[in-house]
């Protein structure tokens, strides 16, 4: 078989254009740290690639609505301590008034602390979170209308965020839990000011037992939303153990060695430099070499 100058010149070809492809993929992975750049770097690698970055984006969805969830609960708890510190103290003043001893005018003045009691607990059903009413149900737009003999008028929806695949947790505590339950706080506060307006024990002392069931209806829903925190905070913390997990499987399938992928770049510009090298010597001179 006779071997032409023509089929040296495209095999030559052909030999530069793989090494100088070779070249470009080494530079590649080198520049962006990556093993696989294109599905054709590595079709199993680029499917398992996807299945990764498809877990650990939905793993960070959850893991954005746990941290809200942790955020809303969190007011929520703060909120119900206040609420609590407020009856607290009520039941405070209520034994102290109750005791007989004080005069009408410490009486009076007894009344009038409970009024700011009132206020205060006022305040505080209308807590806000990023500008949303955190006891108001789903209507988190608008306030719990407060009237002046105590009556509410509120929504009672439930809240909930998807935490995982397979659950979803309730996040917020509603008006009828808190504040309009078997008591409605801000009743009880009155009669007992009320009481001590007009000086009645007996007045006093039921209004007094009021403040104390109370109490105890804001701890029973304070003690429910602690429950729920605590799984909230849980999941948050495996969804970012997972994650971590997940980045460290992704790194590992797609990152390349750098020291190792240096190296085979020094090493196909070699070889390409090579191919040129001895491509200069195969081609022959033209005629118009010659005619030089």
């Amino acid at each position: 078989m006779r071997i032409t100058q023509q089929m040296l010149t495209s095999n030559m070809t052909t030999q530069m254009n793989r090494n100088l492809s070779n070249l470009e993929n080494a530079n590649q992975q080198v520049s962006s740290g990556k093993r696989i750049n294109k599905p054709s770097d590595d079709p199993m690698g680029t499917e398992k690639s996807l299945k990764l970055s498809s877990q650990l984006a939905r793993n960070e969805q959850y893991e954005r609505n746990t941290n809200y969830a942790m955020s809303w609960m969190d007011m929520t708890e703060k909120t119900l301590s206040s609420v609590l510190n407020v009856f607290q103290r009520a039941s405070e003043l209520g034994v102290q008034a109750s005791s007989g001893t004080n005069s009408q005018d410490e009486l009076e003045t007894m009344a009038k602390e409970f009024k700011q009691l009132r206020q205060e607990l006022e305040g505080l059903a209308n807590t806000k979170l990023d500008g949303k009413y955190i006891f108001n149900g789903q209507k988190t737009d608008q306030p719990i209308v407060i009237e002046a003999n105590g009556d509410l008028t509120f929504d009672n929806g439930t809240m909930k965020q998807r935490i995982s695949p397979f659950s979803e947790v309730k996040i917020n505590v509603s008006a009828d839990e808190v504040f309009d339950g078997n008591v409605n706080l801000f009743k009880a506060l009155d009669s007992f000011s009320q009481a001590l307006t007009n000086g009645n024990t007996e007045e006093m002392n039921a209004a007094l037992g009021e403040i104390e069931k109370g109490s105890d209806q804001v701890l029973t829903s304070w003690t429910g939303m602690g429950a729920r925190q605590s799984r909230v905070e849980s999941m948050n913390q495996r969804l970012k153990d997972e994650n971590i997990s997940v980045q460290s499987f992704l790194s590992k399938n797609e990152d390349i060695d750098l020291a190792e992928a240096i190296m085979k770049l020094k090493s196909e510009e070699s070889v390409y430099q090579a191919t040129l090298a001895s491509s200069a010597k195969i081609i022959q001179p033209s005629l118009l070499d010659f005619l030089r």
